[in-house]
């Protein structure tokens, strides 16, 4: 069940990705030809405007819609896994989808990545609610949407495997990774059917690393630009989340004005930037400089997600460090050996500045295995990747930027071990059976209830339901052999009893069944009581839960 709802996640995922990819290149061409980030080939005047208007626009959307609805991106998905139980509002992913649009055809510098898993996290949310599964469910149909998501923008499946853990859930989760791997698959070849190959990872000619001391030292330079670059992408946003209670046409009106002046001098910055890696990678030379390139796109990226805008920040983050490595490519392009150091740089910098920004060092490594497809690099690829998150951690103290940006706003990015516990039980896991019986029950029925097993019955009066445990009814059952007691009914020649006669009884209450023991546990501390009955979704059966049992499970040695 959960693997073919995973598959679906993922096409799902894949599809939204080729619309949206769709939706920008078909309103980009309407006034820029060349692709939908050729900015530098509009006149000036029109690539200073479009931000912008692009700016106004969401501002205008941001003022009218609900607060409610103004959330979106990764950090939004992680605080709903953790703090709302995985369900994420269908109209928070419609207006995610259409701010980015507009964001990324405005010339703004972000990314469609991040908001890709947004959308793909909505559609696992969504199918695991319409399916009444249990919150380990909704969990793992979260994941392989984030996981398809990734699969599908990148077309490295086994990367969205390790993104949805290392950056969604903070840690492994080993029971998810059969249906997350059958939607990363299915994410990844909907993805090329309907894409193509993504041209800006297709590289024909990559080097053989020989770690002679003049790369040694190049790779250990490259460690130390990434660190810089991904430090001062984090710091500008922390700074700037301070004003993110000014109001939304002050912080988008900085945007626009900041991205205008960048589309005069440096339009290569604006958009996403894979124009500038597949300039550099076809052996173009660039019209900018390129350390101004990297570091105004840093800048601009920080800013423009810092005040804020709908976008992500995983594809520029690639971008940043490809341009970063091709730097540090040029600068030992006298002493190193090979001829084609230029794309191993460029893809050693793209994985180093993800692992330094997300602290998801294996999510990183196999995306540039993957790109390549050959394992002839990942020696220097894990030295830099380990070397970048080391220093960036234990030197800088940085955690990941989606980790950061939670806990500014006092939100946990990571649940206890023991609520991770209670959230992969049901309520099945405490619960004991309870039969179901009629006010008025015939005795040849009843009777059966000696050969039963089990302790509780249950019964509705006048729209209130009744518990009473089995020995009452065989009790009541053993008094008619010494008289016609007064809770017998006579009903068209059958005999009935009468439990609410018959029976001591003590009401309850009858909740659906939680999604998971630690909806169980938080019903109990709200509500006071010691047991309730719960409608079993699958049968339509009734069980009994009490605090008691709840507490003996989990304080038993597991």
């Amino acid at each position: 069940m959960l693997s073919l709802l995973g598959a679906v996640c993922g096409l799902l995922s894949a599809l939204v990705m080729a619309l949206l990819y769709w939706l920008i290149m078909s309103l980009s061409h309407l006034f820029m030809a060349g692709g939908s980030e050729a900015f530098e080939s509009l006149p000036i005047e029109l690539r200073a405007v479009i931000p912008i208007v692009a700016c106004f626009i969401l501002a205008v959307i941001f003022t009218l819609l609900p607060s409610k609805l103004r959330s979106v991106g990764v950090p939004y998905v992680v605080e709903r896994l953790n703090y709302h139980q995985g369900i994420l509002p269908v109209l928070n992913a419609v207006v995610q989808f259409f701010t980015v649009a507009i964001s990324l055809i405005g010339g703004l510098s972000v990314g469609k990545e991040g908001p890709a898993v947004h959308l793909g996290a909505t559609f696992g949310s969504y199918l695991a609610q319409k399916g009444r599964l249990p919150q380990y469910g909704v969990e793992t149909l979260v994941a392989c949407g984030v996981a398809g998501a990734i699969a599908a923008a990148f077309q490295t499946p086994v990367a969205g495997v390790l993104f949805a853990f290392e950056v969604i859930f903070i840690e492994y989760r080993m029971g998810m990774a059969l249906p997350v791997l059958l939607s990363s698959v299915v994410g990844m070849l909907v993805s090329e059917y309907l894409l193509g190959s993504i041209e800006i990872f297709d590289i024909d000619h990559l080097s053989t690393a020989q770690f002679t001391p003049d790369f040694f030292l190049a790779c250990l330079a490259l460690v130390g630009f990434i660190v810089m670059l991904a430090f001062l992408f984090l710091k500008v946003q922390k700074i700037l989340w301070r004003i993110g209670k000014v109001s939304v046409w002050w912080r988008f009106s900085l945007v626009a004005l900041v991205t205008s002046i960048v589309a005069i001098y440096l339009p290569e910055a604006l958009g996403g930037g894979y124009d500038s890696l597949l300039s550099l990678l076809s052996g173009q030379v660039l019209v900018s400089s390129l350390l101004v390139i990297i570091v105004v796109k840093t800048l601009l990226t920080s800013v423009s997600i810092g005040l804020g805008i709908p976008g992500g920040m995983i594809g520029p983050t690639f971008v940043i460090g490809g341009l970063a490595g091709a730097q540090v490519a040029f600068l030992f392009d006298s002493v190193l050996s090979h001829n084609h150091e230029m794309a191993l740089f460029i893809l050693l910098g793209m994985a180093a500045m993800m692992a330094a920004c997300f602290q998801a060092p294996l999510t990183a490594l196999i995306a540039m295995i993957e790109m390549t497809h050959t394992s002839e690099v990942i020696v220097p690829a894990m030295l830099v990747i380990v070397l970048s998150c080391l220093i960036m951690r234990l030197l800088f103290r940085q955690d990941s930027a989606f980790v950061q940006r939670l806990e500014y706003v006092g939100l946990s990015s990571s649940v206890s071990p023991f609520r991770r516990y209670l959230r992969h039980h049901t309520v099945t896991s405490v619960a004991e059976p309870v039969v179901v019986l009629p006010a008025h029950e015939s005795i040849e029925r009843l009777k059966d209830l000696g050969s039963s097993v089990v302790d509780y019955v249950a019964f509705e009066s006048d729209g209130k339901w009744m518990l009473a445990r089995r020995e009452a009814v065989l009790s009541a059952l053993q008094s008619i052999h010494f008289g016609p007691p007064p809770f017998l009914v006579v009903d068209d020649d059958r005999i009935l009893m009468d439990l609410t006669k018959a029976l001591d009884y003590t009401p309850s209450m009858v909740i659906p069944e939680p999604t998971s023991l630690e909806k169980m546990l938080s019903w109990f501390q709200t509500s006071g009581r010691a047991d309730v009955l719960v409608e079993i979704k699958q049968g339509d059966k009734m069980c009994l839960v009490s605090r008691r049992q709840l507490d003996q499970f989990l304080l038993k040695d597991n």
